[in-house]
Parts: structure tokens; C-alpha cells; sequence
């Protein structure tokens, strides 16, 4: 009878592991940013004020404390990338339990940080561009994102005016046969990915192309410019028509 290799003997105590100190970064993350959050509301309470007048005082100072929160996030998310050597996603096929699997994990961790917390209040504003670009993204101008699910962030460019729908996949990696496999995905410019779409690592969107909602689109496809791509998995549907294009 076969044994099973080290590997996956060990794997669930490793996770264990690492699980603690994910928590602990968390935990080191969230209290740096709590802590501009709570100077907030000390100020509020020393404030002049009595009975009904206080309690209004503290509630408007509570608000304001979670916007300080996030902010302070959206700065030390991708200073963390640095101070915790996973400065990205390393594109290749490796193993869970690697110093690249590991570099994975703790990078996307730190983008996991702010979407189960601060991420859709800035869904389709400047600030979640901002975000990706200091994690590593090259986003050209008047990008739109409207979507949380955004992971390998070092791994993906999008071109100007481009549109990322409402929860759209947007990632760089996929789980195959235990192992990691990670590739750039690149978007070009005036792009549309539709509502909940999926983009998977390697994938190419060329300039003008339409990505229709829901659709998938599997591990590298390319989608030449101007086309019109949709289904499970995607298909080429159609064309459209491009500024200085002449189309057969």
C-alpha cells in the first residue's frame, strides 16, 4: 500500500501554520489602521458637548473613524507587500507548500485584507485603481472597476478607458492537480468585460474587444480586437466595429 508523500502528510498542519500567521499579519494590519480610527474618536470625545448633542458628536465621529480605517488600508496593504517579501504572485507552476506558493498566499491575503472589509465603498471610484496600481497593476487611464474579486494584482494590466463589470473573476492563477499555475492576463484599451464574467490567467483581451456578462473565459484564450466573445467557456460571437479598422 502506497504512503502518501510528505507533502500531504504535512500539508493540513502547515496550513494550520501559515493560517496563524495570516492571522497575525491581519491582525498587526488592522490594528496600525485602527489606530488613526480611534484618534478620531478620542478627538470627538473631547469635545465640549452634553447629552444629545455628545452622543450625535460620537456618532458622526464613528462614521468618519471608518472611512480613516479604510484609507489607512489602501496605504498599508501594499506597503505590507514589501515588509512581508511577497511583493507578488510568481508567474510559473509550483507547489502549494513553496517559497513561491507561499509568496502567493501572503500577497493575495493582503488584497483578501480589504475586500472582506473596506473594498466596496470604493467599487467604481478613483481610489480601487489606485489601490491595484500600488499592489502592482498597470492600469492606463480612466480604468473602471466595479468589481471586489481582484487577486495577482502584479500579473495584470489593463489599457485606458477600459471597463471591469460588476463582480467580474479577475485572476492570474488557477489550482491544477495540486499544484499553482500563474500567468500574466493582459487587457488592452476600451475594453468591456460584462457583469460577473471570468478571466482566467494568460488570457489576452485585445483593443475595443467585449467580454459578455457571465461568460468564461478559460485559461489562455486571446481575444483578438474587436471581438465579441461570450458563453461557458467563451466563444468568438461577433465583431464590432473600430475607429480606423476596415473590416472584411
Amino acid at each position: 500500500m502506497n504512503q502518501p508523500g510528505w507533502r500531504k502528510r504535512f500539508l493540513t498542519p502547515i496550513q494550520v501554520l501559515l493560517t496563524g500567521a495570516l492571522f497575525v499579519e491581519a491582525a498587526a494590519i488592522f490594528g496600525l489602521a485602527a489606530f488613526p480610527a480611534l484618534k478620531v474618536i478620542e478627538w470627538s470625545l473631547d469635545l465640549p458637548l452634553r447629552g444629545d448633542l455628545r452622543l450625535l458628536g460620537l456618532g458622526l465621529a464613528l462614521g468618519a473613524a471608518w472611512f480613516v480605517f479604510g484609507a489607512a488600508l489602501l496605504v498599508l496593504l501594499p506597503l505590507a507587500r514589501w515588509i512581508t517579501f511577497a511583493a507578488g504572485t510568481p508567474v510559473g507552476t509550483y507547489s502549494y507548500l513553496s517559497w513561491q506558493g507561499w509568496r502567493w498566499a501572503s500577497y493575495n491575503a493582503l488584497t483578501l485584507f480589504l475586500r472582506f472589509t473596506f473594498v466596496h465603498w470604493i467599487r467604481l471610484t478613483p481610489l480601487l485603481p489606485a489601490f491595484h496600481r500600488l499592489m502592482g497593476m498597470r492600469i492606463g487611464k480612466r480604468v473602471q472597476i466595479n468589481t471586489a474579486v481582484v487577486a495577482d494584482q502584479n500579473l495584470i494590466s489593463i489599457g485606458d478607458d477600459t471597463v471591469i463589470g460588476g463582480d467580474v473573476t479577475l485572476v492570474a492563477h488557477v489550482a491544477e492537480r495540486g499544484r499553482l499555475h500563474a500567468a500574466p492576463v493582459v487587457i488592452g484599451r476600451n475594453v468591456t468585460v460584462g457583469l460577473m464574467a471570468v478571466i482566467f490567467p494568460g488570457c489576452v483581451l485585445g483593443d475595443g474587444s467585449i467580454l459578455a456578462a457571465g461568460s468564461v473565459l478559460s485559461k489562455g484564450t486571446r481575444v483578438g480586437p474587436g471581438e465579441i466573445w461570450a458563453g461557458v467557456p467563451a466563444r468568438r460571437v461577433g465583431t464590432r466595429r473600430l475607429p480606423g479598422r476596415t473590416h472584411c
